[in-house]
């Protein structure tokens, strides 16, 4: 039986992957769909994958529009040649290519040195810790540990400005900072995002095409 992986693991982004739609799927509204068969490829594959093979996920058109965070159209995937050759043998992505919804799926070196400027996608639990779903996921844990929770508490929603990303039942929340980069192995959750005290800065710079879409709007 296989142990799926959890917490932190490891990438090394010495390669990268652009995963981009054909113009059809963004004209016949199949966008949501095409990113998020991307975004759960990666999660599967760093679930399945080795501890310290991990796959680290960048948005870079990732930009809020009319108050609402949205993804972009491209995931850029970054990670070793092996891990980013699992993902490609995944079904989820050759259904992809299969039905000719994605651009040209090459493999290339990643090209950062440490020192310049790149860009971490980071996980913000902080987003959610009071919204309502988060307040009745932690009564469940308190029931079943025999704690006891106050019975008000205050709830705030997640404010939409903040990319809200569905896997499944979970929902991650995912901001972005530009930083400089450092050298060595990246910290990387199983969904490719890293974490706030851990930033892991890859060697990408976000579309500034995208930002400024709610002036246009």
């Amino acid at each position: 039986m296989t142990t799926l992986q959890t917490g932190i693991g490891l990438c090394h982004p010495t390669h990268q992957l652009s995963i981009r739609p054909v113009p059809a799927v963004i004209e016949l509204g199949a966008l949501p769909d095409f990113i998020h068969t991307a975004l759960n490829a990666a999660h599967h594959a760093n679930r399945h994958g080795a501890l310290d093979d991990r796959i680290a996920v960048a948005l870079p058109g990732m930009h809020v529009q009319r108050g609402v965070a949205r993804p972009g159209s491209e995931v850029v995937l970054f990670g070793s040649q092996v891990a980013l050759d699992r993902y490609l043998a995944l079904e989820g992505i050759e259904r992809l290519a299969r039905r000719g919804m994605v651009r040209d799926l090459d493999i290339v070196e990643a090209f950062g040195q440490a020192g310049g400027r790149g860009t971490a996608y980071i996980r913000s639990r902080q987003a959610a810790r009071r919204s309502p779903g988060a307040v009745r996921r932690a009564r469940a844990r308190a029931e079943r540990r025999g704690i006891a929770m106050p019975e008000a508490i205050e709830t705030r929603p997640v404010s939409q400005a903040v990319l809200a990303l569905h896997f499944g039942s979970a929902v991650v929340h995912v901001c972005e900072i530009e930083a400089e980069i450092l050298d060595g192995p990246l910290s990387i959750g199983t969904y490719g995002f890293s974490l706030v005290g851990a930033p892991a800065v890859l060697p990408i710079l976000p579309d500034r095409s995208t930002r400024g879409l709610d002036d246009a709007a």
